[in-house]
């Protein structure tokens, strides 16, 4: 009796520490922007092979098109915290005045719940993002929507890459 009680008791936890989490299932790209279980961030680069494939031994991390030739530290709870702040719904979504700029990344950020992964590719200097799901697939702006927030987003790949290596200002 007491085994089942326990047992009862335990998996009542269990899904209200889900939902305390306030995920959806599957996870929302909401969830993954506002609620990750970590984040990490990237150098983020155009790749510059003709057929946009990797090599047969190239092992750097991609999302979509863009390469991602170098890791920083996984971010704080108090920078996850800054950077989920940013986030805008699709449905109500920043603009910014187009600039001429053909979209040179900058810096990644991989948001992670549990084993899967959404990443913000981010160009400074057009001030645009580019979605993409764990598979490399592209994630709609009218879906993903949005982080508004570049002098935020700029300031914590300052702390991560402190010798540069993206677009140190607007």
């Amino acid at each position: 009796m007491r085994t089942a009680i326990l047992t009862l008791l335990l998996s009542s936890m269990a899904a209200t520490a889900c939902s305390a989490a306030g995920r959806s299932t599957p996870p929302t790209p909401e969830d993954f922007f506002r609620r990750p279980d970590r984040v990490q961030i990237f150098l983020a680069d155009n790749d510059q092979t003709w057929d946009m494939g990797p090599a047969r031994d190239d092992t750097t991390p991609r999302s979509g098109f863009f390469l991602l030739p170098k890791e920083g530290p996984e971010l704080s709870s108090k920078q996850r915290r800054a950077l989920a702040d940013l986030w805008v719904s699709a449905k109500d979504p920043a603009s910014y005045p187009p600039r001429k700029c053909g979209f040179n990344p900058d810096i990644a950020f991989r948001f992670w719940i549990g084993k899967t992964w959404v990443d913000a590719v981010v160009c400074f200097t057009c001030r645009e993002i580019a979605f993409h799901d764990a598979s490399g697939k592209p994630i709609p702006a009218a879906q993903a929507g949005f982080l508004d927030g570049f002098p935020v987003m700029q300031e914590l790949a300052k702390q991560a890459f402190p010798e540069g290596g993206f677009n140190p200002g607007f």
